[in-house]
C-alpha cells in the first residue's frame, strides 16, 4: 500500500506551475422544480414527524388562527393508507398561546418498522397529509438515511430539502444542526448579498422567546422544508445558530449581557425549538437533547448535544489573533485547546454514551455530531497569496488575522470544532474503545463543506470514519462565493497537510445519501447546482464505499473525484 504521508509530500509539486483546480466528475444532472404553494391556513406551517420509537412517533403541526382564539382543540389521525380508510391511532390535543399554538402528539400503539400516514383536523379544515415510519425491531439488515445541516433562509432556496422529499426510499432524515439561523440580516461575514423576499424575520438577531418563535415560523413556511417534513421523519439535534453564533453553555460572542441574561436567552431558544420541532420532550432540562435511536439491532444512532448543556467557551479566530500577538501567545493558545478541563459533552452525557455504546451490540454505531471531529490544522496559505489577495481577504473578513496566524503556526482550521476540545475528544474516543469499537461512523454538519475523514485516538488506535455533509444553503468558506477561484486550491492544501483528511470540498450545496446493508455501506454526496433559484439540477458529486471488518471501518473506492483529489485521497 502506498504511504499516504509520502504522497502528500509529493503533492507539494502540485502547488507550483498550473493552478490546483482539478476536474470534478459529475454524474447525470436531473432538473427539478421546487413545489410552488404553501399549505393553507390554519395549517400553513405544514406537518412534521420524528423521534420515533418502535410503537410510537412524534407528530407535529401548528394552528394559525386569526386573532386570539384562546385554547384550540385539534384532532389527529394516523393510518396505514393515505386515504385514511381505517385508523391505526387517533386523538385530540388542546393547544394555546402558552405553546405558541403548536401541536405535538406522541402517537402510540403503532407497529414497528411500518410506514404510516397522518393528518390533523380543526373543524372543517384538514392539514396536508404527512408520511412517517416507526423504528424497526430485530431482523432489519438495511438502512437508508438522508443527512443534512445548515439551512440559511436568506442565502438560498432549500432545493436540497426538495430533492430529499422526492425520494421515498429514505427511512429517516438526520438533521445535524443549524436548522435555522438566529443572526441579524447581513450578519454572515463575507457572504454574498441576502435574497430579497427571504430576509429574516424579525429583522434583527433573535434574542427573546417571541423572536425565536417568529424565526421558526418563517422557516416552517418554506415550501421545500414543508415537503421534506411531510415526506420523512426527521431526527434533529441543534448546533449553535438555533441559539446564537458560537454559543456555549455560558454565552456567545455576540451576546451582550451577564450570565443570567444568557440563561434566559438560551432557555427561550430551546423552548421555541421544542415547540416548533418534531422532537420528543427532553424533560425538565431542555438542554439535555442527547438521545439514542435504535434501528432494531442493525444500527444505533446517538445524537450528541455539544452546545447548551456542558460546552465551554470556544476560541475563535478573532480571539486567536489577539492572543497570538502576545508574548508566548502561540503556546497559550495551544494550551487552551489541550486543557483537560475543557468540556464539550460533559460527564453526564459521556456516561449515557458509554451505556449506549455498550448496548449497541454488533450493529452499526453512528454518531450524529454537529461539529467536525477530525483534527484539521490550518494549511500555510501565505506563500500562495499575493499581496492583493491578502489585502482583499483582510477587507472581506474581520477575523482574517487570526486565520493567518493559525496558518503560520499550524493551529486548528476550525477552532469551534472538536479541535478546540482535544481532551474531551479523547474521552469520547476512550468511551468508544471501552465498548471494544473501532468502527464508528460519525455524521457531521456545521462546516458547509463535504468531508471524508479517518478518526484515530491520540495513540493511533482506529476509531472510525467521519462523513460531513455540505450545507443546504449556507455559504461555504471553501466555496467560490466567499474566496473565489482559489477555493479548490485551499481544499487540496487542507487534504495534503492533514493525515486524517481524505477528501474535502466546498464546491456545492447538498446532502449525504447514506445506504447501509449488512457490513457494507455507500455514501453518496448528492449536490444541487444552485440554491439561488427554485429550479435546480442535482447530481452525485462524489461517492465512497464503507466496509466494517475486523473491528475497523474502512472508506474506499471514491467516485467523482478529480485527478488531484483522487491522488490525495
Amino acid at each position: 500500500m502506498m504511504d499516504r504521508g509520502l504522497t502528500r509530500r509529493a503533492a507539494l509539486t502540485l502547488l507550483t506551475g498550473a493552478p490546483l483546480a482539478g476536474c470534478v466528475s459529475a454524474g447525470t444532472r436531473a432538473q427539478f422544480e421546487a413545489p410552488g404553494g404553501r399549505a393553507a391556513a390554519p395549517f400553513r406551517h405544514g406537518v412534521a414527524s420524528g423521534d420515533a420509537r418502535g410503537t410510537r412517533v412524534i407528530l407535529w403541526t401548528r394552528v394559525s388562527a386569526a386573532g386570539n382564539p384562546g385554547a384550540v382543540a385539534v384532532d389527529w389521525e394516523v393510518s396505514r393508507t393515505p386515504n385514511f380508510g381505517s385508523l391505526a391511532a387517533s386523538g385530540r390535543l388542546v393547544t394555546d398561546a402558552a405553546r405558541d399554538w403548536t401541536v405535538k402528539v406522541d402517537a402510540e400503539g403503532l407497529s414497528p418498522g411500518t410506514v404510516y400516514h397522518y393528518r390533523f383536523r380543526l373543524g372543517e379544515h384538514v392539514s396536508p397529509v404527512g408520511r412517517t415510519r416507526t423504528l424497526p425491531d430485530a431482523g432489519t439488515r438495511r438502512l437508508r438515511l438522508a443527512v443534512v445541516s445548515c439551512a440559511h433562509l436568506s442565502h438560498g432556496y432549500f432545493n436540497v430539502y426538495d430533492h430529499i422529499a422526492r425520494e421515498a426510499a429514505f427511512d429517516a432524515v438526520i438533521h445535524l444542526g443549524d436548522y435555522l439561523y438566529s443572526q441579524a440580516p447581513g450578519a454572515f461575514a463575507g457572504a454574498p448579498d441576502e435574497m430579497a423576499g427571504r430576509r429574516h424575520q424579525p429583522p434583527h438577531e433573535a434574542k427573546t422567546l417571541a423572536d425565536y418563535r417568529t424565526r421558526h415560523a418563517q422557516y416552517k413556511e418554506d415550501t421545500s422544508l414543508q415537503a421534506l417534513h411531510a415526506a420523512h421523519p426527521v431526527y434533529a439535534i441543534w448546533d449553535d445558530h438555533e441559539i446564537a453564533n458560537d454559543a456555549s453553555r455560558g454565552g456567545a460572542p455576540g451576546h451582550h449581557g451577564d450570565g443570567a441574561a444568557w440563561q434566559v436567552r438560551q432557555a427561550a431558544a430551546l423552548q421555541a425549538y421544542h415547540e416548533w420541532m418534531p422532537v420528543r420532550d427532553a424533560g425538565e432540562d431542555l438542554a439535555e437533547r442527547y438521545k439514542t435511536i435504535r434501528f432494531g439491532d442493525f444500527a444505533t444512532l446517538c445524537k450528541l448535544e455539544t452546545r447548551a448543556s456542558a460546552r465551554d467557551e470556544s476560541l475563535g479566530f478573532g480571539a486567536m489573533a489577539a492572543r497570538t500577538a502576545e508574548p508566548d501567545g502561540i503556546a497559550a493558545v495551544r494550551a487552551v485547546f489541550a486543557d483537560p478541563g475543557r468540556e464539550k459533552l460533559g460527564a453526564a452525557q459521556l456516561s449515557q454514551l458509554r451505556a449506549a455504546f455498550d448496548a449497541a451490540g454488533e450493529g452499526w454505531l453512528i454518531l450524529a455530531n454537529p461539529t467536525l471531529m477530525a483534527p484539521v490544522k490550518t494549511p500555510d496559505v501565505r506563500p500562495y497569496l499575493s499581496y492583493e489577495a491578502l489585502r482583499e481577504l483582510k477587507t472581506r473578513w474581520k477575523d482574517a488575522g487570526g486565520f493567518l496566524a493559525a496558518a503560520e503556526h499550524g493551529l486548528p482550521l476550525l477552532p469551534d470544532s472538536w479541535d478546540g476540545y482535544i481532551a474531551e475528544r479523547e474521552r469520547l474516543f476512550a468511551a468508544i474503545h471501552g465498548a471494544r469499537r473501532g468502527d464508528v461512523l460519525v455524521l457531521t454538519g456545521d462546516t458547509h463543506s463535504w468531508w471524508v475523514n479517518e478518526l484515530s485516538a491520540a495513540g493511533g488506535a482506529p476509531v472510525g470514519v467521519e462523513l460531513a455533509a455540505s450545507s443546504v444553503s449556507a455559504p461555504s468558506a471553501l466555496g467560490a462565493g466567499l474566496i473565489g477561484e482559489r477555493a479548490r486550491d485551499l481544499s487540496l492544501l487542507i487534504t495534503r497537510d492533514n493525515p486524517a483528511v481524505r477528501y474535502v470540498s466546498g464546491e456545492s450545496h447538498g446532502y449525504i445519501d447514506l445506504e447501509l446493508e449488512g457490513a457494507d455501506g455507500m455514501a453518496r454526496y448528492v449536490a444541487v447546482e444552485t440554491a439561488n433559484a427554485p429550479g435546480y439540477r442535482a447530481w452525485q458529486q462524489a461517492a465512497f464505499r464503507l466496509k466494517r471488518h475486523a473491528g475497523r471501518l474502512d472508506v474506499s473506492r471514491p467516485r467523482g473525484l478529480g485527478l488531484k483529489q483522487r491522488f490525495l485521497f
